[in-house]
C-alpha cells in the first residue's frame, strides 16, 4: 500500500485554488510561492513527497520541507516513514480549495511536533486536561431506559469496560443515570501512567481521539488499537445513532458529522500503526 502511495505522490497534479496557507509556511522561497498562490488562487506546488533529512524523514512540497504552524520542520523518525507517506498523500490529494479537515494526519503530527516534542510542560498540561474526561466519561453514565439504549450500551460500551479491566486490571465505576461518579485515585493514577508513557505522536493521537469521542476510555481504546474506527464511532455516537434509528437521519448534518468523526478517529488509530 505504501509503495503505491509513494508512487502516486510523486506525480504532479493539476493546479487548484487554495485557502489561507500561512499556517503551512516553509522557507523564504516557499513562502513567496504561497503568497503568490493566495493572490492568484493557484496551486503553489507540483509534487508532494518525502526525503531523508539527517536521521529523519521529511515531508516535502516541491522538494522543500513542509513546516508546521509553529514553523518547525515536519519530520518524523525513519521508522515512521509510513506516516510521512500518509501526510504527503494528504497534500497530493488536494483537488480544489485547500481544506484543513482533509489534512488530519498533517495536523496530528504537527500538534505533536509543536506541542509535545521537547516540551514537558505541554505534555503535562495536556495530560491534566485529558484526565478530567475520566470522571465525566459517557461510558460511565449509563441509562436504564429505553431498551434500545440499554442494548446499545451492552453492545458498544460494556466491552470497552471489560477490556480496560482485563488489559490493565482496573475497575471502572459506572453510574446508572446522572448520579456523579468519581473514579478511584489508584485508577486515575494508573491511567495517567499509561498516557504519560505514550510517545509524543501517540499522545497527540490520544488527545484527538478523546476530544473527538468525548470519552477518555474510547480514546484510549482507539490509540491502543483495541477498537476499529467503526466500533469507536458507534461507541462515541451511541445516543445519536439511537435517535437516528428512531427518527431518521438529518441530511447534511448527521452524515457530515459521521464522516468528520470517522476521519479524526482514523487518523488517531493510524498514527500508532507502527507500534503494534
Amino acid at each position: 500500500m505504501f509503495r503505491t502511495l509513494a508512487a502516486k505522490i510523486a506525480t504532479p497534479s493539476r493546479p487548484f485554488a487554495t485557502a489561507n496557507l500561512r499556517s503551512f509556511h516553509g522557507n523564504a522561497a516557499l513562502k513567496d510561492q504561497m503568497s503568490r498562490a493566495e493572490v492568484s488562487g493557484k496551486r503553489f506546488w507540483e509534487t508532494a513527497g518525502i526525503k531523508e533529512v539527517g536521521d529523519r524523514i521529511a515531508v516535502t512540497l516541491d522538494n522543500r520541507v513542509l513546516k508546521t504552524p509553529a514553523g518547525n520542520p515536519l519530520t518524523l523518525p525513519k521508522d515512521q516513514k509510513h506516516l510521512a507517506l500518509l501526510i504527503a498523500g494528504e497534500w497530493h490529494g488536494q483537488k480544489a480549495l485547500l481544506k484543513s479537515h482533509s489534512l488530519p494526519m498533517t495536523s496530528l503530527v504537527a500538534r505533536a511536533i509543536d506541542g509535545f516534542i521537547g516540551n514537558a510542560d505541554g505534555r503535562t498540561e495536556t495530560l491534566n486536561r485529558l484526565i478530567k474526561f475520566l470522571d465525566t466519561d459517557s461510558i460511565c453514565y449509563q441509562q436504564d431506559f429505553p431498551e434500545s439504549i440499554v442494548k446499545a450500551q451492552e453492545k458498544h460500551w460494556d466491552p470497552i469496560l471489560k477490556w480496560v479491566s482485563e488489559e490493565y486490571g482496573l475497575d471502572i465505576k459506572v453510574s446508572q443515570g446522572i448520579t456523579y461518579v468519581q473514579q478511584e485515585d489508584n485508577v486515575k493514577a494508573r491511567l495517567r501512567e499509561i498516557v504519560n508513557d505514550m510517545t509524543d505522536i501517540e499522545l497527540s493521537a490520544f488527545e484527538r481521539a478523546t476530544l473527538t469521542a468525548k470519552s477518555f476510555l474510547i480514546g484510549l481504546a482507539v490509540v491502543k488499537r483495541h477498537l476499529s474506527v467503526e466500533k469507536a464511532w458507534a461507541a462515541a455516537q451511541l445516543e445519536v445513532l439511537d435517535q437516528i434509528e428512531r427518527w431518521g437521519e438529518v441530511e447534511d448534518s448527521h452524515d457530515v458529522d459521521r464522516e468528520f468523526i470517522k476521519s479524526q478517529l482514523a487518523s488517531a488509530r493510524l498514527a500508532n500503526i507502527g507500534a503494534y
